[in-house]
């Protein structure tokens, strides 16, 4: 047995390595491409016509020519390890030698998250969960080739996500709560849109006790969304926090501490600030506010207009 193996990995910085040398250095982007396209298709394999197409769509005569040249390219550097060539080219089919030993690191490995425990899921996004699939990558005059790029960062993103959520429901049901979070809080850097993972934040922190922070991922997701985005919650969000106050409240967890903003005093101004502190609030809701004494004046005033009003009741 050789020995050797050709290590890939196309996440961030992409490393294509034969024996501790870093081949991109000698391929070119074309190539590079090649071996991508190849790697990620189902049965990695594809049709000559379809590379021709992707990669020198505008070539024409020379489209033959330019594949075998990079073809030779890759063969050239990435050599015969016991026997097996790196890429098979036969017939009118180029595919990725089954037998060719070849080790993938890191998000590379997600191609099916059902092969790895929740450790393992763990590890490979906490390291990972800010890379890109072959970022920054870009082939002027291959709108094909970059549009699948689009389409195929895309795909491996859900991919992550979705192994990061499988990892964090494991996590919970042993009841490590601490780590499903960290987690999540992981896979909300990749969708920070999703209410799925928003809510279960709010979940978890609610199963920990932690009603404040959960009431604080609520609205910084409110927060957000409205400065992003221009909307709110869904009322399936909107729902599971509505749940959470009225747990928090019967078991005694209404306390509020109030950050000094300054705070326009004006009733109308006051009340809309109060949505933002408080959505969902009604009519006699009771605010305790432990750090009154502390509050800058305006802040007073603020909720002394809401007590006039009888909107809540403070209590202290």
């Amino acid at each position: 047995m050789d020995g050797r193996v050709l290590t890939v990995d196309f996440y961030g910085d992409m490393q294509i390595q034969m024996d501790g040398k870093e081949l991109r250095e000698v391929l070119s982007k074309k190539s590079v491409a090649l071996i991508s396209y190849l790697m990620a298709a189902p049965a990695r394999q594809v049709s000559k016509n379809a590379l021709k197409d992707l990669l020198w769509i505008d070539a024409g005569e020379k489209a033959a020519y330019n594949l075998r040249f990079n073809l030779w390219n890759i063969k050239k550097n990435i050599p015969e390890i016991d026997g097996e060539n790196f890429i098979l080219t036969a017939g009118g089919v180029c595919s990725i030698n089954p037998a060719y030993p070849v080790k993938k690191t890191g998000l590379e490995k997600l191609e099916n998250i059902s092969d790895f425990d929740e450790e393992e899921l763990e590890d490979i996004i906490g390291k990972g969960a800010g890379l890109e699939f072959m970022e920054h990558f870009y082939l002027k005059g291959c709108d094909e080739f970059n549009d699948w790029l689009t389409l195929e960062r895309s795909n491996r993103e859900r991919r992550i996500i979705n192994a990061g959520k499988k990892a964090a429901d494991c996590f919970e049901k042993k009841g490590e709560h601490k780590r499903a979070l960290d987690l999540l809080k992981n896979v909300a850097f990749l969708s920070p849109y999703e209410d799925d993972i928003h809510t279960r934040i709010m979940n978890i922190h609610r199963a920990m006790g932690n009603f404040g922070e959960a009431a604080g991922e609520y609205r910084n997701y409110c927060q957000k969304l409205k400065k992003d985005l221009s909307v709110t919650p869904s009322r399936e969000v909107k729902e599971v926090y509505n749940d959470i106050l009225a747990e928090s409240r019967l078991m005694g967890a209404d306390t509020v501490r109030i950050r000094n903003l300054d705070y326009n005093s004006e009733y109308a101004a006051a009340a809309e600030m109060l949505r933002e502190l408080l959505p969902e609030f009604g009519c006699g809701m009771t605010v305790t506010i432990d750090n009154w004494d502390n509050l800058d004046q305006k802040s007073k005033e603020f909720f002394e207009a809401m007590v006039r009003e009888k909107i809540i009741i403070i209590g202290r």
